[in-house]
């Protein structure tokens, strides 16, 4: 939070994503419906975060502070749970959570400033639960995160593969994520769906794996802002984002095969659940034609708990540096990366090409010993 707060202006007062949050907040104080009084990108289940903030103050600056102090405790419990998990699952807790706490201090930029904590601390309660033998309700934590920002719905894969039970599990996620739907569907009018239609027509961000491609190829010519993020421009930028579609789909179909052929033969158990769940994202996020530096957010309560021994502290170490070049890029030479110029670019590559390696690693390390079921 002391990082946090000594951001330049332009990154606090001056961010879209915090002014989003904060006029969310203001307007459903003042009754008005999300998506048919004003509109919001956002999926509902996320609107909760952005209230309590402007419950308490009506100025830009503190409510950012206040917010910024809402994801704080939101990252401290999601710290307190993976630190938990990792004691259930038999391995030492203090490599995890200081693996957590460094990733997400190295992240100050975001982890405090964006909503995606939230998401963070879905998938710590759905790991603890599974840890715990307590599948439904790791499905019902899914679900809530799933409403606040869809991805934690890739999580619930690995707990339909390992054991039975999916139906069950699936009817409970469902059933949350209608709780929020549902009622937005009906009120909220027209608005709702042109939210998933808004995010649906987005170009190439400048920060996605196909971006950082194309700049090194020297085929990006311009970089624009659209849709309340920068976008690249020149050859090959269109087809890409065009297919991240088809891509992000084959991604997601080559992991969810390793992940069941795991789970099926290995017999992994919850023990597997973080390490699958974090894969599952990163090819979501490696295919995405939008690859904010918030969405390294949902992976510190996941890769932590991926591997035990060695391979653990060499995927913790994969993913700190991975942290550390997210914030290289952003915010400290941001400016270099939208100017085309060196070393923004080159950043950007690396830090691409390290989570494109961490996926490899989720996927193709060791798995944890088969644990014996008890009788």
């Amino acid at each position: 939070m002391v990082l946090s707060a000594g951001l330049t202006p332009d990154l606090r007062e001056g961010s879209n994503d915090l002014e989003i949050y904060r006029r969310a907040g203001e307007a459903i104080l003042r009754g008005q419906l999300p998506y048919r009084d004003f509109f919001i990108e956002y999926p509902p289940g996320s609107l909760p975060a952005f209230v309590p903030p402007a419950l308490f103050n009506s100025n830009k600056a503190g409510y950012i502070d206040l917010f910024s102090s809402e994801m704080a405790l939101v990252l401290v419990s999601t710290l307190v749970l993976t630190a938990l998990a990792a004691r259930r699952f038999g391995g030492t807790w203090i490599f995890p959570a200081v693996t957590l706490a460094a990733g997400a201090t190295v992240l100050y930029p975001v982890a405090v400033t964006r909503y995606d904590a939230v998401v963070a601390l879905s998938l710590a309660v759905a790991t603890l639960c599974a840890s715990l033998g307590a599948r439904y309700l790791a499905y019902a934590s899914l679900g809530l995160g799933a409403a606040a920002k869809l991805v934690p719905a890739l999580a619930t894969l690995p707990l339909a593969f390992s054991r039975r039970g999916a139906a069950r599990g699936y009817a409970i996620f469902f059933g949350i994520l209608a709780t929020f739907f549902v009622p937005a569907l009906l009120l909220g009018g027209s608005g709702f769906p042109e939210s998933f239609a808004y995010q649906a027509d987005r170009g190439l961000q400048v920060e996605s794996l196909a971006a950082s491609v194309l700049m090194m190829l020297g085929w990006v010519k311009s970089v624009v802002f659209e849709y309340g993020a920068f976008e690249v421009q020149g050859r090959g930028t269109e087809l890409a984002s065009g297919l991240s579609l088809p891509v992000t789909g084959v991604l997601l179909l080559v992991t969810s095969l390793f992940v069941y052929r795991a789970c099926r033969s290995e017999g992994a158990g919850p023990r597997a659940f973080p390490r699958y769940a974090a894969a599952l994202i990163l090819a979501f996020m490696l295919g995405s034609k939008v690859l904010s530096p918030q969405y390294v957010i949902w992976l510190l309560p996941l890769v932590p708990l991926g591997a035990g021994g060695v391979s653990g502290l060499f995927l913790s170490a994969v993913f700190l540096a991975a942290c550390y070049l997210t914030t290289q890029v952003f915010p400290l030479h941001y400016d270099d990366l939208l100017n085309l110029r060196s070393p923004g670019p080159e950043l950007l590559l690396a830090r691409n090409l390290l989570l494109v390696l961490l996926w490899g690693m989720l996927l193709l390390l060791p798995g944890h010993a088969p644990e014996r079921r008890a009788a």
